[in-house]
């Protein structure tokens, strides 16, 4: 006698790890930090990437740009992609991308990506593709880059929550505000082991100058920037294969800051210094990521004399804390500074003053070499 009930199948039916309220588009729209609809909408799949990573089981830290949105009380500006540090393998990364697409249904597919600024590190990139309210065509995508090595930062668990944008039910790996500053200081000097010029990464440079100096409102000890900034050196030259000391990243990266510093507008045409000249270019692109919309040339001033007296302070071991949150304030300057350059910039005081700090640390003006 046959069993003539019916075979009753059970499959598993996963949806996105935040509510299905944080994709509608009138929820972007009233919760997008006065950022474009489309730029919010990006910024809520980035997190719930995040989100996705960590509910399959992928051990990484979250870093990068879109990593402030965890860890910034107000956050001040979204960007297209995921970056994560992790010891896992391609192979591990992509398995779990196969479940995000085949489990969570909030991305459709997903696709290798070229890495172009320095395809030599071993970092794997990928698009992730998801259909839009904004966009036409309806399809677009946000980006995950992959270093596939750890990082040396001091790390917390954190909630994957954005204000009332985005909000997920699990936590990710997250740096300390000090160890993205020091991390994020050696991306600036372009030839050291900062983003070389002529990459087409034009704005990149801005986003980390614009994050350091935001960091800085954090309070972060300097003494763990300090940690941060040598223990990702001695990791970056491992990871690049280079020799490259402390000294050598600050002179580049004082030079970087100090260009801006001696141009009053941001220049109309190539002067002969390609990053200078890419900071002009990237300004309205940049400014596009930001909530405010706007990014000047005077912001930019000030945020890269902020960046150049941080490394400083960072590269000289005598400076303490106090010294440096005086320096940082801005509000004064240092008695015997050996610099007659600094009043001459085309900038406003609080800047001047900052390069004041930064030339009593050198002992030297850090604009003699070009006869300012």
């Amino acid at each position: 006698m046959y069993n003539t009930k019916p075979e009753i199948f059970i499959w598993e039916i996963r949806v996105s790890v935040a509510s299905a309220i944080a994709f509608e588009k009138k929820h972007i729209e009233q919760h997008r930090f006065d950022a474009s609809p489309a730029l919010a909408e990006q910024a809520v799949h980035c997190l719930e990437l995040v989100a996705e990573l960590s509910d399959a089981g992928l051990s990484y830290q979250f870093k990068g740009g879109n990593s402030l949105l965890l860890i910034l009380d107000k956050p001040r500006r979204f960007s297209i992609d995921v970056d994560i540090a992790t010891d896992e393998s391609r192979e591990r990364i992509e398995e779990c991308l196969d479940t995000i697409i085949d489990c969570y249904g909030v991305f459709r597919r997903w696709d290798k990506r070229a890495h172009r600024t320095k395809p030599w590190l071993p970092i794997a990139s990928y698009y992730l593709f998801f259909d839009s309210h904004f966009a036409v065509p309806k399809e677009t995508h946000i980006m995950l880059d992959a270093q596939l090595r750890r990082s040396p930062y001091r790390t917390e668990l954190k909630p994957v929550v954005c204000g009332e944008l985005y909000a997920a039910p699990v936590k990710a790996e997250l740096p300390f505000a000090s160890s993205i500053i020091g991390d994020k200081l050696l991306t600036l000097g372009p030839n050291t082991l900062g983003i070389p010029v002529g990459k087409g990464k034009e704005a990149q440079r801005l986003k980390h100058v614009y994050d350091v100096s935001v960091l800085l409102g954090r309070n972060p000890a300097l003494e763990d920037i300090r940690v941060s900034l040598t223990g990702c050196l001695a990791h970056e030259n491992e990871i690049q294969e280079s020799t490259i000391g402390l000294e050598e990243v600050l002179r580049d990266t004082l030079d970087y800051c100090g260009a801006t510093a001696k141009c009053g507008v941001p220049p109309s045409f190539d002067t002969g210094d390609s990053a200078l000249h890419e900071n002009a270019l990237g300004l309205n692109a940049f400014a596009g990521h930001l909530f405010s919309g706007d990014y000047t040339w005077k912001r930019l001033q000030y945020d890269t004399a902020r960046a150049a007296l941080t490394v400083t302070a960072a590269c000289r071991s005598d400076i303490g804390q106090d010294t440096f949150e005086t320096a940082l304030a801005g509000n004064e300057v240092p008695h015997g500074v050996p610099c007659r350059s600094t009043g001459k910039l085309p900038c406003e005081p609080r800047v001047q003053r900052w390069w004041h700090w930064i030339a009593a640390w050198l002992e030297v003006d850090p604009f003699s070499r070009v006869g300012l």
